[in-house]
């Protein structure tokens, strides 16, 4: 078994009741392949980057669940053939996602502690502040 991230966009029309009829409908998907879901966040209705399908906006869930690899392909497929689903994207962990009960949406006020992918190490993330930091020091030396 392995931890995996999916982000995925439900048409924007479908009213609160449906896109959980939706929600379910995915979790049932990956439950009925022998997975555990382990956390789903709506983060609501937000304007695409790109028309899909005709659509300018979209209704995001993050769902984070624990699946066997061999699985996988089948829930992707299964993702794209529904036609309530405009997008999705699925993504192997390396480890266990570290989960909190408030919402991981960037744009919401619970998510202030939030700093990036559940798994990223934070080396990483501290690297990249520090180049950031690099950056605009430079610029401002340049003035």
């Amino acid at each position: 078994m392995r931890y995996y991230e999916m982000l995925f966009i439900v048409h924007p029309n479908y009213e609160q009741d449906r896109l959980e009829a939706v929600i379910d409908s995915v979790k049932k998907a990956i439950t009925d392949k022998k997975g555990k879901i382990l956390k789903a966040d709506d983060w609501g209705k937000r304007k695409l980057a790109y028309l899909i399908n005709k659509q300018r906006y979209g209704s995001y869930v993050l769902m984070y669940f624990e699946i066997d690899p061999k699985q996988v392909d089948e829930i992707h497929h299964w993702m794209e053939i529904q036609h309530q689903i405009l997008h999705q994207m699925i993504i192997r962990l390396e480890e266990a996602p570290k989960l909190s009960e408030n919402s991981e949406n960037p744009d919401s006020l619970n998510a202030s502690s939030y700093s990036g992918k559940p798994g990223m190490k934070t080396e990483e993330s501290e690297r990249d502040r520090g180049r950031e930091e690099k950056r605009s020091e430079a610029r401002s030396e340049k003035k």
